[in-house]
């Protein structure tokens, strides 16, 4: 944990790559789907989905990134607490739909728009906090 009680700029920045490989991988996932939706939710389907799609480039890709993404997460929850690390990771609410817009060329609502500038205003303010003081302990 930062000894300080904030986060460092090198802490910021690990999560924020750690919400680009994020959003990275969700846009190479969703291009690397073949076939479409998964035509029911009965096991047959499923299993047809799956193997379709398991041989993807692209999801391959997206699995990989996330797997690196998993032990970035690792390194920085060993360095911040859970608590702040979390609502600070959530940029991925940003880049995301940012992303699907620019490479899966979707569509965001103006309403969308000012939820995602929400997120980020929360992020910000979460990031300029001090944690709470440590709670008293009782000693006989």
């Amino acid at each position: 944990m930062n000894k300080a009680g904030g986060i460092t700029l090198r802490i910021f920045l690990a999560i924020f790559l750690n919400d680009v490989i994020d959003a990275l991988a969700q846009v190479l996932m969703k291009k690397g789907i073949v076939g479409g939706a998964v035509a029911s939710w009965s096991l047959h389907d499923l299993l047809f989905f799956v193997t379709q799609n398991v041989v993807s480039p692209l999801v391959i890709a997206g699995v990989i990134l996330y797997a690196l993404n998993f032990f970035l997460w690792i390194i920085i929850l060993t360095r911040i607490d859970l608590s702040l690390a979390v609502p600070l990771g959530s940029t991925t609410y940003a880049l995301i739909p940012f992303s699907a817009v620019i490479f899966l060329h979707e569509r965001i609502s103006m309403m969308g728009v000012a939820g995602i500038f929400c997120v980020v205003l929360g992020i910000l303010v979460l990031s300029k906090s001090k944690p709470a003081a440590p709670p008293m302990t009782l000693t006989p």
